[in-house]
C-alpha cells in the first residue's frame, strides 16, 4: 500500500482536507481546489496580518507561486480534536521572485530555504473556516542572507 493511500485510509475528512491543501494548492498550485477546500467566511491568522475569504486564501496560493519556483511541505505531525487540527510541518523552496516578511521584501530568486511551521485549523462542515500559522521566519531571513549573524566577540 503506498504512503498517499495509507495516510488517506487512515486519516479523517478533516486531515484530508488540511493534506490537501498544503499538497496540491500549496506545493502543487492549484488554487481551483480552494473553494472545495475552505469556507467562504474563512479567516487566515498569518504572519503579518489577516486574510479574509477565498479571495484572501487565493492571494496567499498565488503569492506561493509568485515567490518559489519550487515548493515542498512535509507534515510530521497532526493532532486532531472535535473541530480543530494542528499540523507541525516543514516547507522547502527555491526562491524565484519578492519574498514579503515583516521586515520589508526581499528578492530571494534562486536562495533555497527550509522553515518550519505549525498550523492550526477550525473546521466547518469538513471546510477550513479559520487558519493560524506561526513560522521561523527569523531562521528564513537568516538563509537568505537578509541578516548576517554578528561574530563572536569576546
Amino acid at each position: 500500500m503506498d504512503r498517499e493511500k495509507k495516510f488517506k485510509d487512515q486519516s479523517s475528512a478533516q486531515e484530508q482536507v488540511t493534506r490537501r491543501y498544503f499538497h496540491e494548492v500549496l506545493d502543487l498550485g492549484r488554487v481551483e481546489l480552494i473553494q472545495e477546500l475552505f469556507h467562504p467566511q474563512c479567516v487566515m491568522h498569518r504572519p503579518g496580518g489577516a486574510v479574509t475569504g477565498i479571495a484572501g486564501v487565493r492571494g496567499v496560493a498565488e503569492r506561493r507561486k509568485e515567490t518559489f519556483s519550487q515548493f515542498e511541505t512535509e507534515i510530521h505531525d497532526v493532532l486532531e480534536s472535535g473541530d480543530r487540527l494542528a499540523v507541525r510541518l516543514t516547507h522547502r523552496g527555491v526562491g524565484t521572485g519578492i519574498w514579503r516578511s515583516r521586515l520589508g521584501h526581499y528578492d530571494v530568486t534562486g536562495k533555497t530555504v527550509t522553515w518550519n511551521a505549525i498550523a492550526i485549523f477550525r473546521f466547518e462542515n469538513d471546510k477550513i473556516i479559520e487558519e493560524w500559522v506561526t513560522r521561523d521566519e527569523l531562521g528564513m531571513i537568516l538563509q537568505f542572507g537578509l541578516l548576517r549573524p554578528v561574530a563572536n566577540v569576546r
